[in-house]
């Protein structure tokens, strides 16, 4: 069990089934289901994460061996010595993420999500601290360079959020603020990441600093998912 300096709530261990309208779902069939959204239809994306925002944790982490949370955090405390700078958790979900970027010790960290019922889950159990109910496929409508590093992880999939998102975001980090992440294999080319971070690079808007392929689920046979260091450029 992860220890945090924060007042956040332990994750707790527990097996969970879960149910959706009497629908008895596995955690391998509510990840299916997550990897079935369409872009293009947010009702389905909403309704998806509403049902499963109270067994979200149990499910992701006792079901499915999700590792990459703990991975990014700890990838964001190699990056930055400082514990005390300002971090949004982008696609924060339940606060998975959050959670294990405080127990690496920063204490500042706030989340953003699309969710109202994931994001009040995070909010309940302490992993952030302001929450921001935003689109990332619209403008975001929030301060421009407020955040030292963006950290996000299960967000850049299938059906959810592609490289569109890159320069709004980009926007939120100050210079030489670090956007941390995953990106699932699967929507690297697809989803335009490969070609969006390319051009950022050819703007001098950012450079990517690190790429690794790994597992973001324990179970996984082989590396499922890009772990990606972007740093945004002072010029």
């Amino acid at each position: 069990m992860l220890q945090t300096q924060s007042m956040a709530k332990p994750v707790q261990e527990e097996a969970v089934v879960t149910k959706n309208h009497g629908l008895e779902n596995t955690p391998e069939q509510l990840l299916a289901r997550a990897y079935a959204l369409r872009g293009d239809d947010p009702d389905e994306t909403l309704k998806l994460y509403a049902d499963w925002a109270d067994t979200y944790d149990h499910t992701m982490l006792d079901g499915l061996a999700y590792r990459s949370p703990q991975q990014i955090a700890a990838l964001a405390a190699l990056t930055e010595e400082r514990r005390d700078v300002r971090v949004l958790d982008v696609g924060c979900g339940t606060g998975l993420l959050a959670y294990s970027l405080r127990a690496h010790g920063f204490n500042r960290v706030d989340g953003l999500d699309y969710s109202a019922p994931m994001l009040s889950v995070a909010q309940r159990e302490g992993r952030i601290d302001k929450a921001f109910l935003r689109d990332l496929n619209e403008r975001l409508g929030m301060g421009a360079e407020c955040y030292d590093i963006l950290a996000s992880t299960g967000t850049f999939t299938h059906g959810h959020v592609g490289a569109e998102c890159l320069p709004e975001l980009l926007a939120l980090l100050v210079p030489e603020g670090h956007l941390i992440c995953t990106v699932h294999r699967d929507v690297w080319d697809e989803g335009g990441f490969g070609t969006g971070l390319q051009a950022l690079a050819d703007a001098r808007m950012a450079a990517v600093r690190s790429r690794e392929a790994d597992r973001l689920f324990a179970g996984d046979k082989e590396p499922s998912g890009w772990f990606v260091v972007v740093e945004k450029t002072s010029c």
